[in-house]
């Protein structure tokens, strides 16, 4: 097997063309040892493209190799994209978030990969380049192939970084997940959330919940409750009734009933759509 740092994004899609499906790319690798080893790897964390953090444009784009550890300290993210930052923080260990990736938990493909369920709820996309030089963008949650499988090809496609539109004035994004512990265990669930308002009304939001299905998944009809209303107590109390309601998730021997996640959404979806609505409603100058 061999190893190639690329000096910058035309060299890595020169080393695929050349290899004719036999490389892949990687960054972070924290999850490399634990698939089938590819004849040639292609690291990406040292390219320009793929390392810098900026607003422009009117999107927050995020390299694909910003480790969890850097997204979670950046300012930027903390302030525009809480919801990131707080589930970059929440990733594996130090070490592990030292190296690790945003586009990596992305491309992986885990149904529960805790920055790619923010990122959904922020309403990320990820910019793809092929071998063929053609870029294209794609939903965050449509990248998603089936439990652990992504639609992304690492041998011929390279994710270059993520957009999406930053929390403005009246917006508040926030994540939650419940583990066995509190570092290196998998969330049995995590949730995020972004609400827009108005004075006090809701305008508009995104929910997301995983483990759910293959991919991070949209709460639509929770988030129906909260369209233009100013939410109180019996609403918030509806919110956690919806959420638990709406999904179908499966249980395990191993970790947990069926029953005990669906509880576990309804709880959490609360909790975090109140404090992005606490959130919003700060940042639009307004009381909660």
């Amino acid at each position: 097997m061999s190893y190639i740092i690329a000096s910058d994004l035309n060299q890595a899609l020169q080393i695929l063309r050349d290899s004719k499906g036999q490389a892949r790319v990687i960054a972070g690798a924290t999850d490399l040892f634990l698939q089938t080893l590819p004849a040639e790897l292609v690291d990406l964390a040292e390219l320009y493209e793929t390392t810098q953090l900026e607003e422009s444009g009117g999107l927050l784009s995020i390299g694909s190799a910003v480790t969890h550890a850097s997204a979670a300290r950046s300012l930027l993210i903390r302030s525009k994209a809480a919801a990131l930052a707080e589930a970059c923080a929440m990733i594996g260990s130090p070490q592990v978030r030292n190296i690790g990736t945003i586009g990596g938990n992305v491309a992986n493909a885990a149904p529960a990969a805790d920055a790619a369920v923010a990122l959904v709820a922020l309403g990320a996309k990820a910019v793809i380049t092929d071998i063929e030089g053609q870029t294209r963008e794609e939903a965050v949650e449509e990248l998603y192939a089936g439990y652990n499988r992504s639609v992304i090809d690492s041998s011929s496609e390279i994710i270059g970084r993520l957009v999406f539109k930053p929390c403005a004035a009246g917006e508040g994004s926030a994540f939650m997940r419940f583990a066995p512990r509190r570092a290196l265990a998998l969330p049995l669930v995590n949730v995020a959330a972004r609400i827009r308002v108005s004075g006090r009304r809701i305008e508009a939001v995104r929910m997301v919940a995983a483990p759910v299905k293959p991919a991070p998944t949209r709460l639509f009809e929770t988030e129906a409750l909260l369209q233009e209303i100013i939410p109180g107590h019996e609403i918030w109390a509806k919110v956690e009734e919806a959420a638990a309601s709406e999904v179908e998730v499966r249980g395990s021997i191993l970790r947990c009933s069926g029953q005990y996640r669906r509880h576990l959404v309804g709880t959490l979806a609360e909790r975090v759509l109140k404090e992005a609505y606490q959130r919003a409603c700060a940042s639009d100058g307004g009381e909660t």
